[in-house]
């Protein structure tokens, strides 16, 4: 089951909402009719939907500074606390991490810019205090423009001023050592608003921070492991002795070899070696649900793997992987023909091996 659904699709990207998100508005909305009125719980609903319209804009600023380096987004999802824009790839140099970090709060800074100017010409440039909840309209907008781009500056990575962070650093250290350091800058922010949250009694600003902690320490640990892959090919995780299957084989020599062997999934060869399709462990049970025994393994095709070459980046597999629905990829030689199987499992085994001779080196250096 997924979380997130789509309400819109804009300029190539799908905006996506989740769940939990409804969950928001439906409680506000309540708790506003039931301490007031249904027209209050309207506004409130409509408040909390002009913040996310904010955030929107926000993410869509990251999304159009990213198309300037050919990275595109193919979604942007909104939770009770933010956006993500999902980009097709993660920037590496550090002048384009820093372009497409800045932009998102650039655009919130520009929104309110544009608005306070509009305003000046009838109300003057003072504001209310943001304590106030200004009734106005434009003063709200203004007022969470504002606040998304100050809030998102603070340089707690992986917040958009975490990224500038170390981008800034990325010019004078290598991108690993950045991520460290920004990370390790990150949680500790994180730590500190969690303390702050629990003496003050703010939940929101709790879970922000427990968000933030948890999410540098998955990028940091992203960042060693593509560190780990780089120099690596294909055929280095892949293994090279599995089973596949041919399209005129029954399915029950298919579960068989599901009992015999550890695959799950399996690539099916043409007669000239080359893979055509995989069949995965869900589609073997439902064929037969559906079908019975008698299927041959031509009646279970619906998924096609991509194929990687044997000499091809481990690191472009393992992205390759990670952002697709995919359970392997097809190594193949320069004829097209399959020489290996690379699945995450197998990627993942090699990861911990490498990361263990590191953590030996690294020992073995500091003791000699």
């Amino acid at each position: 089951m997924s979380w997130s659904f789509t309400i819109a699709k804009i300029a190539g990207t799908k905006v996506r909402i989740h769940l939990t998100f409804i969950l928001l508005l439906a409680w506000v909305g309540t708790s506003f009719w039931v301490n007031g009125s249904p027209a209050e719980a309207l506004l409130g609903v409509a408040y909390i939907v002009t913040i996310f319209l904010c955030v929107l804009a926000h993410e869509f600023g990251h999304a159009a500074a990213a198309l300037r380096y050919g990275i595109t987004t193919p979604s942007i999802t909104l939770f009770p606390l933010g956006g993500l824009a999902r980009l097709s790839r993660i920037p590496k140099e550090p002048e384009q991490e820093l372009f497409i970090a800045a932009v998102g709060p650039l655009v919130n800074l520009v929104i309110a810019t544009v608005l306070l100017l509009f305003r000046s010409q009838s109300s003057g440039w003072a504001l209310p205090a943001p304590g106030e909840m200004p009734g106005n309209v434009l003063d709200l907008l203004i007022w969470i423009n504002l606040i998304l781009a100050l809030f998102n500056l603070i340089p707690a990575f992986p917040m958009d001023g975490g990224r500038i962070l170390r981008a800034i650093l990325g010019y004078f250290m290598t991108r690993e050592s950045a991520t460290t350091i920004a990370a390790a800058i990150g949680q500790s922010l994180a730590v500190a608003g969690c303390l702050i949250a629990i003496l003050t009694g703010q939940p929101i600003l709790f879970l922000i921070s427990l968000f933030v902690f948890f999410a540098a320490k998955s990028e940091a640990t992203m960042v060693q492991t593509e560190h780990l892959l780089v120099g690596t090919t294909a055929s280095d995780a892949a293994v090279t002795e599995f089973h596949s299957l041919h399209l005129t084989e029954s399915i029950e020599e298919v579960v068989k070899c599901l009992l015999d062997t550890s695959q799950v999934d399996f690539p099916v060869v043409n007669d000239k070696g080359q893979c055509v399709a995989i069949v995965t462990q869900a589609q073997l049970f439902r064929t037969l649900r559906e079908r019975g025994n008698h299927a041959l393994v031509s009646d279970m095709i619906d998924v096609i793997p991509f194929q990687i070459e044997a000499d091809a980046p481990l690191l472009e597999a393992w992205e390759k992987l990670r952002n697709s629905r995919l359970t392997a990829a097809a190594v193949v030689d320069k004829e097209g023909r399959l020489t290996g199987w690379l699945t995450m499992a197998n990627i993942t085994e090699y990861i911990l091996a490498q990361t263990a001779l590191h953590e030996f080196a690294t020992h073995h250096g500091s003791t000699s």
